[in-house]
């Protein structure tokens, strides 16, 4: 993998999220949700490496060294492998193996476990599958070795334990309190394996359940005890029952993990070393530029800050003029599937129903079904207009009135709407509706039209054109003739996300699920731009006078709009 060379791509992402760690050439490496960190034995940060370093995607799931080399799990893009200057990425060619979740080795053996793709061994040279009794193991959680013994745990199919040269396979028919396995520890007393529903051993006497306690996380020997964390946190010891021993709680997806002699507790906080059963702070960034990397909106207000809505964290605001990090997140303000500026602050769709915030980041009004929308789950607005999960709602001196397919909607799921100097139109999961005066006037759909798909997911008004984007079948642009004109022949098939179009008047910009999809307006020639994003999956876009903002799945991508022009010569 070759880093990118070019100076006008920016990176904005979130590195708190730490998923493994590895002890490596004196240094300390996590795996994160925004890329891989290199930190001193203290704990300083000393560098961060990203998709722009040569790595095929900044969501990491786990780390590893066998051989003297880093062996790192992606979320989406394989295995990788780092030797303190250069990546190397694998991609197994006869399976989809989706994320690599859990390595470790195993004498000369590297195990790896994935989610959909088995339980991989490479001895240094080639690749093979293990088939525990000819059984595919799929959607494993964590793969522990001990000496020649080797423990596999998964997501629903319980725990798979290889000793003395045979198989055997736990269930919660056998013993397990769940057979969602999560953490997987060997003692001299037996083997210990935590489920989301509690703790269970397997000795010399058979499995059976030792403690019943839910969101249990993992589990880990140290200094003569078992030490067992909880989701959030915190971390309690077991002799003959559970004692918690921190109480401190308030995180997500803790775990334990050795890296060398060193046991840490990781999660989405960064990094806590764990002495005597206690843990004290070793990585957390002091001040990150996202609360979440999962952006699904983004939008610029008229002062120059970004707005940055997420789908689990709420909203952050990125100041242009000193680059702090403003967030808010409540029960109203949370999963954000759009966000548009307005006059003071944004106007937020959520799941939980239109939400208006101020400037200040107070929310000034939250409109719901109890203020007589269909449904909570908004999707999009525009003007006075309400896309949601249950009809297309217009708000009529504040009490919304409902446009559904008894009034001639394609479908009732709406998505996207834009409103045209005397038209408003209305992306649906059946069809594109054309609407004047509120009522529908004429639809398209995939038996009456161009459109070879009928679920619209997003619509952008570039000068006096209209381009539709849609799920599976790509771009279309509705003539003013009438006639639906597919892009297919040039930009192939693809699906647009929701409300991810954007243009500048120069391009228009198309969030997909493999990339950005860019059409020159002038030259009407398309370009895919892919490499410099940190995930492909790219939920938003939004500009500014130099640069174009893609909120991704794995953060933002700043992009100079330079690049583009460029990329074309």
């Amino acid at each position: 993998m070759r880093p990118y060379t070019g100076s006008d791509a920016k990176l904005i992402q979130n590195t708190a999220e730490v998923r493994g760690v590895a002890a490596f050439r004196d240094s300390l490496f996590g795996a994160t949700s925004g890329g891989l960190i290199k930190l001193a034995p203290d704990g300083e940060m000393l560098r961060r490496y990203t998709i722009l370093d040569g790595l095929p995607e900044s969501d990491l799931a786990a780390v590893r060294v066998y051989h003297d080399t880093l062996f790192i799990g992606t979320r989406s893009k394989g295995l990788v492998t780092f030797d303190g200057e250069h990546f190397v990425a694998y991609r197994w060619t006869d399976r989809r193996a989706q994320t690599v979740t859990s390595i470790a080795v195993s004498g000369n053996d590297l195990l790896i476990g994935t989610f959909a793709g088995g339980l991989i061994k490479f001895d240094g040279a080639s690749f093979t599958e293990t088939r525990p009794n000819g059984e595919r193991l799929m959607r494993i959680t964590r793969v522990v070795a001990d000496g020649p013994r080797l423990y596999v745990g998964t997501f629903d199919n319980g725990a798979w334990f290889y000793e003395n040269d045979t198989w055997s396979h736990l269930t919660s028919a056998g013993g397990l309190p769940s057979d969602r396995v999560v953490g997987i520890a060997a003692s001299k007393d037996g083997v210990y394996i935590v489920t989301d529903l509690g703790l269970a051993v397997h000795d010399s006497s058979g499995t059976r359940s030792v403690a019943a306690a839910p969101t249990l996380s993992d589990v880990a020997p140290a200094n003569g005890k078992l030490l067992v964390t909880k989701d959030t946190g915190e971390l309690m010891s077991f002799d003959k029952s559970l004692s918690t021993i921190s109480g401190r709680g308030g995180l997500q997806n803790a775990r334990l993990e050795f890296a060398g002699d060193q046991l840490f507790e990781i999660s989405n906080s960064g990094i806590a070393e764990v002495e005597n059963g206690h843990p004290r702070p070793f990585y957390k960034p002091e001040s990150e530029p996202l609360t979440d990397n999962f952006v699904s909106s983004l939008a610029m207000d008229r002062g120059g800050d970004l707005w940055v809505g997420t789908f689990r964290s709420g909203i952050d605001v990125l100041s242009s003029a000193t680059g702090k990090i403003r967030h808010l997140e409540s029960d109203a303000v949370r999963e954000i599937n759009f966000l548009q500026a307005n006059g003071d602050g944004v106007s937020a769709a959520t799941t939980g129903g239109l939400v208006e915030v101020g400037s200040d980041l107070k929310v000034k009004q939250n409109l719901t079904k109890a203020d007589q929308l269909p449904s909570n789950s908004v999707a999009q607005f525009t003007g006075d207009t309400i896309a949601t999960a249950k009809g297309l709602a217009f708000r009529n001196k504040g009490k919304p009135t409902v446009l559904s397919t008894v009034q001639g909607l394609p479908s009732n799921s709406i998505y996207t709407t834009l409103q045209t100097s005397d038209k408003l139109y209305a992306g649906t999961l059946g069809g594109l509706a054309e609407i004047e005066n509120r009522r529908v006037t004429k639809t398209y759909t995939a038996s009456n039209s161009a459109l070879t798909t009928s679920w619209v997911t997003s619509l952008c008004q570039a000068g006096d054109r209209l381009f539709i984007g849609t799920y599976g079948g790509g771009i279309f642009e509705l003539l003013s003739s009438g006639e639906i004109r597919s892009f297919q022949p040039e930009a192939g098939k693809f699906t647009v996300n929701f409300n991810a179009m954007y243009t500048d008047g120069e391009r228009l910009y198309a969030g997909a699920l493999d990339g950005v999809r860019v059409l020159d307006l002038r030259s009407q020639k398309w370009q895919t731009l892919r490499d410099i994003l940190p995930s492909a999956n790219v939920m938003s876009v939004i500009g500014d006078e130099s640069s174009i903002y893609f909120g991704t799945s794995s953060g933002i991508a700043r992009v100079e709009k330079r690049h583009f022009t460029n990329s074309q010569k």
